[in-house]
């Protein structure tokens, strides 16, 4: 469509742990996901491994040079360090979700090590004292957690109901019930399943005494340490780590949040989770809205959507509700267009849409009325897709009134994914190589990065700032600086190690489970 430091801080009790979020991938059938093997005995294990590694390898004694140690030796290797030669890998029409997705995880990181390492007031509206720079609209958003959490459910809304839709609109409806049961039967164990298992280290983590103690966090930060409760043995701390999963992946029990809770569950081995059980009732709903509107008409079906997005935001304030909703509208309307552009070139006309009665055009009316008025040109259609995309940011970066349910925060999120999904040179942003690897690890990313800031985060930033000293903002600076190059490379290769062993692994656990237990056609 368009191609054409003061540290001392602030009370927290208002203050809002907008913490999110995985996401979601929908497999193969949109995310391009690809299935691989831990242990890739065809390879030579030089060119498995990496040249630096195949060097490594070869002065290892013969008898070491085993099936388990040369596998063992491969998993550890990031993906990003491995050269495999391999073709190069075609990305998927919406492969700019995942990198959308990996780069608000990432900030999303950002965010939460600032609250480990710095004051409450670096997040507060600009004002004179110290860290000015990172307060200034757009450039806020790197630091910033509730614009990303908006962004989170508006890009799972539209990955969860992409392939749903797409059917819909091929008229293959029947296909339409199989990949809605495949998706009801997945969801569940694609969010929780892997969360559970980082979870459970995080509980033997707490029964090592690996977190920072209760009060020993860095002096003045916004959150100085988060300990989850410490048994007095394993047998006692696994126990309660068993009850709280149960509680936390309650598939019925969980209640909606609105604007004025800005969250019901807090997984007490990680708060930062508190987002996955609103994912899976949110999920829950766009799917029973695509199962009972799969057979209405497309038009028909969006009006109901934005009715549906108007009730829930404006007489309920059900956020997630509204951004999962309006990421399915925005996928539907992105196939409706399509459509719309196919008849018209089977016409061969410039299509004013005339066929159908004024108010089953409304949607697509006026997108494609601004589209012929405003975008005529290549470089005004840039021009203008530029402008909606910063102004889509400035939006995303103003202050927030409420934890979460702040409108213009949700208009941003709702008017970046629009401008993305019909701007093709601006997803090249969320297409490169760094962004798709972000978004390839972006749930590990999600799940590992509380309790690796409130272990080893906490723990370096101590180290550090010994070193440096913190007497004065700039010491604390060149502290935390120094930490966090180191702290950085491990979340990231812990991340995608836990992508390949646990995340990766759990998603193809689901898929086999539902194929084995599917019934067979007579």
């Amino acid at each position: 469509m368009f191609d054409g430091p003061d540290r001392t801080s602030h009370e927290l009790e208002d203050f809002p742990p907008n913490i999110p979020h995985e996401d979601i991938e929908e497999l193969k059938e949109l995310d391009g996901f690809e299935e691989e093997s831990l242990l890739r005995d065809e390879k030579p294990v030089a060119r498995s491994l990496g040249p630096s590694m195949g060097c490594l390898v070869a002065f290892v004694p013969g008898f070491l040079r085993s099936r388990f140690v040369v596998g063992l030796l491969q998993l550890l290797v990031p993906s990003f360090l491995r050269s495999e030669p391999a073709a190069p890998k075609r990305l998927h029409s919406t492969a700019w979700l995942d990198g959308m997705r990996g780069v608000s995880a990432l900030c999303v990181a950002i965010y939460h090590s600032s609250l480990v390492w710095f004051a409450v007031d670096l997040h507060y509206k600009l004002e004179p004292g110290s860290f000015e720079i990172l307060k200034m609209p757009i450039i806020r958003l790197l630091v910033s957690g509730p614009p990303h959490v908006a962004m989170f459910f508006i890009v799972s809304g539209y990955a969860i109901s992409h392939k749903p839709l797409k059917l819909m609109h091929q008229g293959r409806f029947a296909d339409v019930g199989s990949a809605l049961g495949s998706a009801f039967f997945r969801r569940h164990p694609r969010l929780f399943m892997p969360a559970a298992v980082v979870t459970f280290f995080t509980a033997l983590m707490t029964q090592l005494n690996w977190f920072d103690p209760a009060g020993q966090g860095l002096p003045g930060t916004a959150f100085p340490t988060r300990e989850p409760p410490h048994a007095n043995n394993l047998y006692d701390q696994m126990l309660h780590f068993a009850m709280a999963e149960i509680q936390n992946t309650d598939p019925v029990g969980q209640e909606h949040v609105t604007g004025t809770v800005p969250r019901r569950v807090a997984n007490p081995y990680d708060p930062n989770l508190w987002t996955l059980p609103i994912e899976f009732n949110s999920s829950m709903v766009v799917f029973m809205f695509l199962a009972a509107f799969s057979r209405v008409r497309n038009r028909v079906r969006m009006a109901f959507a934005f009715a549906l997005l108007v009730y829930f935001e404006y007489f309920w304030a059900y956020w997630a509700l509204f951004l999962f909703l309006s990421g399915m509208l925005i996928c539907d309307l992105h196939f409706e267009i399509d459509d719309y552009h196919a008849q018209s070139a089977k016409r061969g006309t410039s299509g004013d849409g005339a066929v159908l009665p004024l108010w089953t055009r409304v949607p697509h009316g006026i997108v494609s009325k601004i589209a012929r008025t405003l975008l005529g040109s290549r470089f005004l259609g840039r021009i203008t897709g530029i402008s909606l995309f910063i102004l889509a940011l400035w939006l995303l970066s103003l202050y927030e009134q409420e934890p979460i349910d702040t409108f213009h925060t949700h208009l941003g999120a709702i008017l970046i994914v629009f401008v993305v999904d019909h701007a093709p040179f601006l997803q090249i942003i969320f297409t490169n190589s760094f962004s798709q690897y972000l978004g390839r690890i972006s749930y590990s990313l999600y799940l590992v990065h509380g309790p690796l800031l409130w272990t080893l985060g906490a723990a370096l930033g101590h180290r550090c700032l010994a070193f440096t000293g913190a007497d004065t903002n700039e010491q604390w600076v060149l502290g935390i600086a120094m930490a966090a190059c180191l702290w950085w490379p491990v979340a990231i290769w812990v991340s995608d190690l836990t992508y390949r062993v646990v995340d990766a692994k759990c998603v193809q656990l689901a898929r086999w489970s539902y194929e084995k237990l599917l019934k067979k056609d007579s």
